[in-house]
């Protein structure tokens, strides 16, 4: 379906190769250019969801193509925070392993009848990756001061772990979720 809110959803898997080629750039340059498009993928975030709402233009499509999108850009961000040396590589894995665990959580409990919508636990982890993914590209753009050398590192690198922390945290909830038997049918 080719909406408004779809489109602004399918850009946000089109930016991740803009953030790789941001990432290779040299120079703060390439800080200032990957933290635009990690700032403009957010924001697609936001506006989809409320695009489809307020324009009433949600459909099937959008709510399934949404969590893909979702899981395709961060995976891809934090894979180019990655390369980038900005984290471990195998934090990529914990990212990659919870969405998949929990879409297999979401077929387990659609598949009994049970809900299958965003946990709270879910919107949490995406708005604390987004802050994790923004905080670590901004960081080596703000220079150090006397008063607080490396703060902005400090914040990023604190933002990355509190990313990982609600990332499992959301994983076991939906795991959990997925495991409760369902309601009765009438």
């Amino acid at each position: 379906m080719l909406t408004l809110p779809n489109l602004l959803t399918a850009s946000r898997i089109g930016l991740v190769p803009l953030l790789f080629l941001a990432l290779s750039l040299d120079g703060s340059m390439r800080f200032v250019a990957a933290l635009a498009i990690a700032v403009l993928a957010e924001i697609t975030d936001l506006l989809d969801g409320w695009v489809a709402r307020t324009f009433n233009q949600q459909s099937a499509f959008g709510a399934q193509f949404d969590p893909l999108a979702d899981s395709l850009y961060r995976i891809g961000a934090f894979t180019a925070l990655a390369t980038a040396g900005l984290i471990p590589v195998w934090a990529i894995l914990v990212f990659a392993w919870r969405d998949v665990l929990v879409s297999y959580a979401r077929l387990m409990m659609q598949s009994r009848g049970a809900a299958v919508g965003a946990r709270l636990s879910g919107k949490l982890k995406a708005i604390v990756q987004g802050i994790a993914i923004i905080a670590l590209l901004a960081a080596p753009l703000i220079p150090a001061s006397w008063l607080a050398p490396n703060l902005a590192a400090s914040v990023a690198e604190a933002s990355f772990w509190v990313a990982v922390a609600v990332t499992v945290w959301s994983c076991v909830d939906y795991l959990v979720a997925g495991m409760k038997p369902a309601p009765d049918r009438v």
